[in-house]
């Protein structure tokens, strides 16, 4: 089973224009910032807001012409988005009879325990007869992802869905959501702003920025080769893009918008300027230093320190300098230098430990 979308949408001053597909048991996962068109797409696909054009096909069959109730599409929403009056089973119960097991009767009885059952596996301790109103986030939105799969949608959606949890609550809702994910038999959309749930969660990433998709990859290949700078600064990579003109053999220089750094030539390239090269460089490989460094290091940068952020051991310094950078530490050397915002500090990098891409195309690389 494949999902294929091509939408073209107007939201205020934004024009949602994407193309994507989905296949059968793979999640698909659309990361972009607040307000990147991420949202609008999947409720387009779900027929709950109107295009200005969209060709949505499931096996080859239109599904764009159907009214929303009529779409074989489970949403999970961001907030879970439950009906406050409806108690907890008569929500996760609503799609199956919106799709014509009504109130009464053995259909009615169905929906009861087919909810029942969902609630059991996925949310567990909870109340059946609660209101939403009752519940924490976390809880909500197990019973958003309960009430998604009651209707046995052949597409299932998942909006933000950790956007509302807390964060002790996040962990066991992710191993949930990964467990969801995995186990249905269809296309799956993951709608997130948080690269750790792109990069745990999808199979494939489509990254998303002021309503056009600029890159799409498996998790490794993003991370591995981001080609905006909005994707670079969420996996963390260092990226930088400009044009390439020959310094002493084997080697160049890379003059981006941000400063020139000194990289090695493209093996293969004819020798003369080439535009449109991208490169990218490790967190890990950029040393810090208190005093300018001396060495082999054919890039050294003096800046001051943006931010540093603690991940375990391990410390993520963000640096304003020509280029701009972000390093990887650890947190004894940061406070061995006493790196703190607002500090100035010395970065190094070797020119062999940058990759170079030529923007030919999405998977031209060297």
């Amino acid at each position: 089973m494949v999902l294929e979308a091509e939408i073209e949408v107007r939201r205020g001053d934004v024009t949602v224009a994407a193309a994507f597909s989905a296949g059968d048991r793979e999640t698909v996962g659309l990361l972009g910032p607040n307000g990147a068109g991420k949202t609008t797409i999947v409720e387009t696909i779900a027929g709950l807001v109107p295009a200005a054009s969209a060709r949505i096909l499931l096996d080859d069959e239109p599904i764009h012409d159907l009214p929303p109730e009529r779409r074989p599409i489970g949403i999970a929403f961001q907030d879970g988005v439950l009906f406050p009056h409806l108690s907890v089973m008569e929500n996760v119960a609503f799609p199956v009879r919106a799709r014509g097991a009504r109130s009464r009767g053995a259909r009615s009885r169905g929906a009861r325990a087919h909810a029942l059952e969902l609630l059991e596996r996925l949310a567990p301790g909870i109340d059946p007869g609660a209101k939403p109103g009752t519940l924490s986030g976390g809880e909500r939105q197990r019973v958003a992802l309960a009430r998604a799969l009651a209707g046995t949608p052949r597409v299932l959606i998942l909006d933000e869905p950790l956007s509302a949890v807390d964060v002790s609550a996040r962990a066991e809702l992710r191993a949930l959501l990964r467990r969801t994910l995995r186990g249905f038999a269809g296309p799956r959309l993951l709608v997130t702003h948080d690269p750790v749930e792109a990069m745990t969660l999808a199979d494939r990433v489509v990254v998303l920025e002021s309503g056009r998709i600029t890159q799409t990859g498996t998790p490794d290949e993003i991370r591995d080769a981001p080609r905006t700078r909005y994707a670079a600064d969420l996996v963390g990579m260092n990226l930088f893009a400009g044009r390439l003109t020959p310094l002493e053999a084997g080697a160049g220089a890379l003059e981006t918008a941000d400063g020139v750094v000194t990289v090695p030539w493209p093996e293969g390239m004819a020798v003369g300027p080439i535009d449109d090269v991208l490169a990218t460089l490790a967190p890990a490989d950029v040393a810090l230093h208190a005093v300018r460094p001396e060495g082999s290091a054919r890039n050294v940068v003096h800046g001051v320190v943006d931010e540093v952020a603690i991940l375990g051991d391990r410390a993520r310094v963000r640096l304003s300098g020509s280029p701009r950078l972000v390093a990887e530490i650890t947190t004894g050397s940061v406070a061995r230098m006493a790196i703190r915002s607002g500090g100035a500090v010395w970065a190094s990098f070797k020119a062999v430990e940058i990759h170079l891409m030529v923007e030919r195309g999405p998977t031209d690389t060297l």
